[in-house]
């Protein structure tokens, strides 16, 4: 089957449009969160990204007749395109928040280095998978996924935010720290040496509907409790 075209390099076909979506979606919220809106333009677009790489793989295996360089290409720039949603993003979203202090860019290169580190592993392990023809279908993974930065940041997000009502110097800090250790925390998961099982499409459709309840439930909280994204919306909007 011949996906490539005649003036331009790369593979084109149905198979990848979710992770060029996810990339699309990830530009986006790193715009968005640079130009100061955090809960709107970064958090979603996370979100977004997340849902289009957990689904791109079921995706791309619907296609009949893939050739190894169809594979292979599909492979590579499922690598790329998390670096830029999973890796870059999420530190847009810290950066968005106010996290402009020299220390806070430490925080950030580490964790978008673990993220990298965590997909070159991932891309030469199962590399080495595939030669082995005895080796079946993979069932767990070393170290968290960095797709799971889709889950974690915007839930630290929601929960730091709720501390901007404090107002002050503590309404301001808070929330900084709470995502400063929400970056540290997910980026020795990305490198630390444990076994989490993959999950199937049934699997990924229960994660994604608990963590949208957590997040509207958290949303609901800050709205109607604390008042957090009021003052969100005052900061940035008014």
């Amino acid at each position: 089957m011949k996906n490539t075209l005649k003036f331009f390099v790369g593979y084109w076909h149905y198979g990848i449009i979710l992770t060029y979506l996810s990339v699309i979606s990830a530009v986006a919220g790193i715009c968005l969160s640079a130009m100061g809106y955090p809960f709107f333009g970064g958090v979603i677009c996370l979100w977004i990204s997340g849902v289009c790489d957990a689904f791109d793989g079921v995706v791309a295996k619907t296609r009949r007749g893939r050739t190894k360089e169809d594979k292979m290409f599909g492979e590579r720039i499922d690598s790329l395109s998390d670096l830029i949603a999973f890796g870059v993003a999420p530190a847009m979203i810290g950066f968005g928040l106010g996290m402009h202090e020299w220390y806070y860019l430490i925080i950030f290169v580490v964790y978008v280095l673990a993220a990298l580190i965590r997909l070159a592993y991932y891309d030469v392990t199962e590399e080495l998978r595939l030669q082995d023809k005895n080796s079946g279908e993979r069932t767990s993974f070393e170290g968290l996924p960095v797709t799971n930065a889709a889950i974690a940041i915007p839930i630290f997000y929601l929960a730091a935010i709720m501390f901007r009502p404090l107002g002050g110097s503590l309404g301001t800090l808070v929330p900084k720290l709470v995502m400063g250790f929400a970056y540290l925390l997910v980026a020795f998961l990305f490198v630390f040496r444990f076994k989490m099982f993959k999950a199937k499409v049934r699997g990924l459709v229960i994660a994604i509907s608990i963590v949208t309840a957590i997040c509207l439930g958290l949303l609901f909280v800050n709205i109607y409790v604390f008042g957090g994204l009021n003052v969100v919306f005052t900061e940035y909007f008014v």
